[in-house]
C-alpha cells in the first residue's frame, strides 16, 4: 500500500478527502521558549525578553516551528510579553488595598467619621457616679439652677431611668421624658420644662420596662444617639447642657462621655468610695485619653465635718485626686429639705455651708467653660 493510500484511508475515517492534506515544510528560523509560567507572566514587561532568569532555573529545551501551509503563524517573541503586566498588577494592588483599609480601619476611614460627628456648640457637664447615694442628681440639678453665662441657656437633662432630676428643679414624674420622644420623633424643645433659675429641663421619663429596654438597645446600637439630638436643638456657643447619669457603667455613661466637655465625678469620703476610685477611673480612661478630650473634674460632697474619719478620708482623696479636685461639698441638711418643701436651695438668702459651697463649685465651672474669656455669671 502507497504512502498515498494510507492518508485517504486516514482523512475518509474522519469523513474529510485527501486533498486537504499539506505537508508541513522543517524550516527552523527561530526558536521558541516553554511557555513561561503564568506568575511569572505577571512580572512580565511589555518588550522585554523573557528569558530562563525570569523563570527560575528551568531550562529552554524545547523548540519547534510553526509554519501552516501559506500562512505562516511566526512568534518571534514570548506571548505573554503582549500582556498590559504592569497596568493590571497596578490596578489589582490597588483594589486590594483599597480592601484591606476597609477590613483594618485605616487612618483615612477614621478622618471619614470625625467629620460625621456631630458638632455641638454647647457645653455639656456630665455629671457621674461610680456607686448610688453620691448624691449625684441633688448636685447637678443645683449646677443646672446655679450656671448661667451670659447670653446662654442652661438645660438639665436627665439621663438616668430613675427619673428623679426633674424633682430637683421643680417639677415632677409626670413631665414627658426624653426615653418616650425617642420613639415618636419628638423635638426635644417641645417637651423642655422650665425648672429653677430659669434653667430647662428635659426629664427621663416614667416608662414600661419594655420602654426602657426599647431606648436602651436603641442607645446600644448607636453611641451617637445623644449627639445628635442635641445637635438638633441647635445650641449656642453661651449655651450650657448638663447631664444626669446612673451610677456606674452603662450604656447612657457612654452616650454622655461621647458629648461631655467636663466630666464632674462626684464622690463621698468614704471607705467605700475611695476603694472603688480606680474604677471610675477605668471607665473615663478610654474617652479622656482621646484627642480633644474633655477635662475631669472631681467633686467630694457630703463631707461630714463632725467626724474625724471624714475628714481623714477626705484628706486621703485629696492626696490622691490632686489637681482634678473641683472642689468639697460640705454636709447640709438644708439641701436635702428644700427637695421635701420644693424649693431651690440655692435660692435661700443667706447661704448655708452646704449651698455656698456648690455655688463655688458653679463659679469653677463657669470659668472652665468660658476657658477665662469672660466672667462668669451665677443666677
Amino acid at each position: 500500500m502507497h504512502r498515498s493510500d494510507d492518508i485517504a484511508n486516514l482523512f475518509s475515517r474522519f469523513g474529510s478527502s485527501a486533498e486537504f492534506y499539506r505537508e508541513i515544510e522543517p524550516r527552523y528560523e527561530y526558536t521558541e521558549e516553554m511557555a513561561t509560567p503564568f506568575s511569572a507572566a505577571l512580572k512580565s514587561v511589555p518588550g522585554e525578553q523573557t528569558t530562563s532568569e525570569n523563570v527560575g532555573d528551568m531550562p529552554h529545551t524545547h523548540e519547534m516551528p510553526m509554519t501552516v501551509g501559506a500562512d505562516e503563524v511566526r512568534v518571534d517573541e514570548p506571548l505573554v510579553a503582549a500582556l498590559p503586566a504592569a497596568a493590571g498588577s497596578t490596578a489589582l494592588s490597588r483594589l486590594l488595598n483599597e480592601i484591606e483599609q476597609q477590613r483594618e480601619g485605616s487612618p483615612v476611614d477614621e478622618r471619614a467619621a470625625q467629620s460625621s460627628r456631630p458638632h455641638l456648640e454647647a457645653s455639656v457637664i456630665a455629671v457621674v457616679s461610680n456607686k448610688g447615694g453620691a448624691g449625684r442628681s441633688t448636685l447637678a440639678g443645683a449646677l443646672a439652677s446655679a450656671i448661667k453665662r451670659p447670653g446662654g441657656r442652661t438645660f438639665a437633662v436627665d439621663f438616668d431611668p430613675q427619673n428623679s432630676l426633674c424633682l430637683h428643679l421643680g417639677g415632677n414624674e409626670q413631665w414627658p421624658g426624653i426615653a418616650q420622644a425617642s420613639q415618636r420623633n419628638v423635638d426635644w424643645r417641645d417637651i423642655a420644662r422650665k425648672g429653677y433659675a430659669g434653667s430647662q429641663c428635659l426629664a427621663y421619663g416614667v416608662t414600661t420596662d419594655q420602654e426602657r429596654v426599647d431606648f436602651e438597645q436603641l442607645l446600644t446600637n448607636d453611641h451617637l444617639w445623644l449627639a445628635r439630638c442635641l445637635e438638633a436643638m441647635n445650641l449656642g456657643e453661651q449655651d450650657t447642657v448638663v447631664i444626669d447619669t446612673p451610677p456606674g457603667a452603662t450604656v447612657y455613661l457612654n452616650q454622655v462621655l461621647e458629648v461631655a466637655s467636663v466630666v464632674v465625678v462626684v464622690t463621698l469620703a468614704d471607705a467605700a468610695s475611695y476603694t472603688s476610685y480606680n474604677q471610675m477611673d477605668r471607665l473615663l480612661a478610654p474617652y479622656l485619653q482621646r484627642e480633644n478630650a474633655a477635662q475631669c473634674k472631681v467633686v467630694i460632697n457630703q463631707l461630714d465635718t463632725s467626724r474625724q474619719f471624714s475628714l481623714d478620708m477626705c484628706d486621703l482623696l485629696k492626696k490622691r485626686i490632686g489637681d482634678q479636685l473641683l472642689g468639697v461639698i460640705r454636709q447640709d441638711h438644708f439641701i436635702s429639705e428644700s427637695l421635701a418643701y420644693d424649693r431651690n436651695p440655692l435660692a435661700h438668702t443667706p447661704s448655708t455651708r452646704g449651698c455656698q459651697d456648690t455655688l463655688d463649685i458653679a463659679g469653677s465651672l463657669c470659668e472652665l467653660l468660658m476657658e477665662g474669656t469672660q466672667e462668669p455669671y451665677l443666677s
